[in-house]
């Protein structure tokens, strides 16, 4: 599952040491390179998007994170009939455009140049469609949450999201300076750059078991705290959170997988060595295989945040502390706007002449700088 692949890699990681005394000491870390098949998956059945993303793990001491693995063969195989073959679509990550039927168990045969890896059989599982989207402003920032019901066969849980958001620098690039012509120019309206956009995904694990509340109704998940002063509420947010069931044993291994990240090798944390997976080597069996696939429909639905519905809300850009204004007269034209490359924001006229101007670097003006002038594909205008 997209986002939260890095709690996979601090398993690996985990994996590979040893850690079993209470007195301080350094730990004795392996050198040995394992590269063990890390495999992260989801099967989306009545619909097409399945994924199946694959790595190795490297040395803890290693300065790559993660090696993709390339020019495997991933199959999928239908319990009933059926087979599918997914394509590479960059490296390590391996997708399936064909539908995959809803009334079958599936496996994933993997074959790269040295193994070959089978998972266990996978019984999709129906995702409940009634999943609502709310937010809350609290002390701190706004959190939002999803709620969902579960049933006598539908009980586990876990969520992703992508956000994006809408941002402004403190100031506008209304002016501009020509060099050939020496002068300052108002910029044509098509160039104007007044919002730019910045995107996220989730990198948390998130889960829930319906079994811990009253007639399996899971009310106000928190899936997302944006903290105060965060410039992701400053304009307009957006948020699109994936819903997906999963069986026990997968939350079992999330869960897993979500104690060992959120804490890290403490002395009472969860062995990783005790986290299960669902896939197996089968060419050499005592090896283990990292990760787990599962199989159901993916529910998403998206929500968008406007400032205006927060009231007043400050907001901390540290790229855009430091900017301030500074007078340029014309004298200063080339020294500024060419050779330290200002930007004119505001002009200071005497009468009918302007030729001083109120001007600040092109960082504080052109958004650009950080993020994406143009909106994403779904993003709707505001609606006032």
């Amino acid at each position: 599952m997209k986002g939260i692949s890095s709690g996979i890699f601090l398993f690996a990681i985990l994996w590979l040491c040893i850690v079993g005394c209470r007195e301080p000491f350094e730990p004795a870390v392996t050198e040995i390179d394992y590269q063990l098949l890390v495999v992260e998956g989801y099967l989306e059945v009545g619909s097409s998007g399945s994924k199946i993303s694959l790595s190795r793990t490297t040395p803890i001491y290693s300065d790559i994170r993660a090696l993709p693995v390339s020019n495997a063969i991933v199959e999928v195989e239908g319990t009933e009939s059926g087979k599918w073959v997914f394509f590479q679509r960059f490296l390590g990550e391996y997708l399936l455009n064909d539908e995959l039927p809803a009334n079958q168990n599936y496996r994933v045969r993997i074959t790269t140049p040295t193994a070959e890896y089978l998972s266990d059989e996978i019984n999709p599982m129906d995702t409940p469609a009634d999943m609502e989207l709310n937010y809350e402003r609290r002390d701190g920032g706004v959190s939002i949450y999803a709620s969902t019901t579960g049933t006598e066969n539908v009980r586990y849980f876990v969520w992703e999201y992508e956000e994006d958001w809408e941002y402004r620098s403190p100031y506008q690039n209304f002016y501009y300076y020509d060099s050939e012509r020496r002068t300052v120019l108002s910029t044509p309206f098509s160039q104007i750059v007044l919002s730019c956009f910045q995107s996220d995904v989730s990198t948390r694990i998130i889960l829930e078991s319906a079994d811990r509340f009253q007639g399996n109704r899971i009310s106000k998940k928190e899936i997302q705290r944006i903290d105060s002063l965060s410039e992701k509420l400053g304009q307009r947010y957006s948020i699109l959170v994936k819903q997906r069931a999963i069986d026990q044993d997968a939350f079992i291994f999330w869960d897993g997988m979500r104690k060992n990240s959120d804490d890290i090798g403490g002395i009472f944390s969860p062995l990783p060595s005790l986290i299960n997976s669902n896939v197996n080597n089968l060419t050499n069996p005592e090896q283990p295989v990292i990760g787990y696939i599962s199989a159901g429909q993916t529910i998403e639905k998206r929500m968008y945040i406007d400032s205006r519905d927060l009231g007043p809300w400050r907001v901390f850009i540290p790229e855009y502390q430091n900017c301030a204004l500074d007078t340029v007269i014309r004298d200063d034209y080339n020294d500024y706007f060419v050779l330290n490359n200002y930007v004119p924001v505001l002009p200071v006229c005497d009468g009918p002449i302007c030729t001083t101007y109120l001007s600040t670097t092109v960082n504080c003006t052109d958004c650009r700088l950080r993020g994406n002038a143009n909106p994403p594909s779904f993003w709707e205008e505001y609606e006032f």
